[in-house]
């Protein structure tokens, strides 16, 4: 029997996975990234699967492919297949309860929402949490990574599967200890921007007309210009949902407000989040701490 199966097969299943991960990434380099190989051996992989098909499943111009018809339909099916197998091991596999969920997110939600709450998500869950930091496109099978917590301001695969949790809102913060009092106006103080969200502030003032500050500083990340913020530096733009735990303890001010800024919080996974009771549950619950965030500052945020 095992012979004969051997010759009834005109393809491996190894060449099988680096095709649908070609097809899904759109690039062989991509794909070699994803499966640790070299690009070398990617090519070699799809050139063996095409002659033993006696298909071409790409057309090559150049570093460009594009899937061909008959590549096209073969890739929908093996992501099904790919989709259904992962499926099936999770839940052959050891209890969903015991397992640790790993959460990639940005390192500002790391460190003023995730890491803080962690405890308490996980106590009123059940869930245990494994918070790696990120940004961007996510690199799910490199790292184990079961779901993504970003912003939707990148690029995403058309096959990911993407939920809302918030709509986003900023505004200007500051340490309560800074005042806009006599002698103390807004255009005294200093604006503090970050590299990673070079234009918020100019999106902010488009909507607002606000900005009448005359000194600028720029730290490289988000979260250290939230850092300066805290401890007086000056005024940085921030999300409502990264500074509501310090708003809470009174640590700052948001002298403006928060409005939306036309983007949104969503959560990433590579399968249906329902499929997994573990990401039903975290998604859960930030979403409802993400919306008691805005309730409890509605009167900041507009809208």
């Amino acid at each position: 029997m095992k012979d004969q199966k051997r010759h009834r097969y005109k393809w491996s299943l190894k060449a099988m996975r680096t095709f649908e991960v070609c097809a899904r990434r759109g690039s062989f380099s991509a794909a070699a990234d994803e499966l640790r190989i070299t690009q070398g051996a990617v090519s070699k992989q799809i050139k063996g699967l095409e002659e033993n098909l006696g298909l071409a499943l790409f057309h090559r111009q150049g570093n460009r492919i594009d899937l061909s018809v008959e590549g096209t339909e073969l890739a929908e099916h093996l992501f099904e297949m790919f989709e259904d197998l992962d499926h099936l091991v999770h839940r052959l596999g050891p209890d969903h309860a015991t397992t640790p969920l790993i959460v990639s997110c940005e390192p500002t939600i790391c460190l003023k929402l995730l890491i803080p709450l962690a405890p308490t998500i996980e106590e009123e869950t059940g869930i245990q949490l494994k918070i790696l930091s990120g940004g961007g496109a996510v690199d799910f099978h490199g790292h184990g990574i079961d779901i993504a917590i970003r912003r939707n301001d990148f690029d995403l695969e058309p096959n990911l599967h993407i939920e809302t949790i918030a709509k986003e809102y900023v505004g200007p913060v500051m340490n309560m200890d800074l005042s806009f009092g006599k002698g103390s106006e807004p255009q005294n103080h200093t604006r503090i921007r970050s590299a990673s969200r070079p234009d918020a502030w100019l999106s902010w003032n488009d909507q607002t007309r606000k900005d009448t500050l005359t000194r600028e500083i720029e730290h490289q990340h988000h979260f250290l210009a939230l850092e300066a913020a805290e401890n007086g530096h000056g005024i940085a733009m921030m999300s409502l949902y990264m500074v509501a735990r310090n708003m809470e303890n009174t640590r700052l001010t948001a002298p403006f407000g928060f409005i939306p800024d036309g983007s949104k919080y969503i959560c990433i996974s590579t399968r249906p989040i329902d499929n997994d009771p573990r990401k039903r549950a975290v998604v859960d619950w930030l979403t409802k701490k993400f919306r008691d965030y805005k309730s409890y500052f509605a009167t900041e945020a507009a809208g």
